[in-house]
């Protein structure tokens, strides 16, 4: 694992709240990967909103599994069956 090849998932629980938490992840995971600080801030308020997408702003019974991955290109982060890509 290193910057330009990694992967790594989780699964949070199926509520508009944990959105946020999974934008800090996406960021975090922008910038690890080399990604200025406006861009991954951007990306991850897209992230954000693909999670809460997902939950249509009412908490449900279960999780969202998510996947963040780069492999030498694109980072992606998976969203249930959404996808949000960051260029490096």
């Amino acid at each position: 694992m290193d910057a330009h090849s990694f992967e790594f998932q989780l699964s949070v629980p199926r509520d508009a709240d944990v959105a946020a938490l999974v934008r800090k992840v996406a960021v975090q995971a922008a910038r690890y990967a080399g990604c200025p600080d406006h861009s991954a801030e951007v990306f991850g308020g897209q992230v954000e909103e693909a999670v809460r997408a997902h939950v249509n702003g009412a908490p449900s019974p279960g999780t969202i599994p998510v996947v963040v991955r780069r492999s030498t290109g694109p980072l992606e982060v998976l969203v249930g069956s959404r996808t949000v890509a960051l260029d490096l």
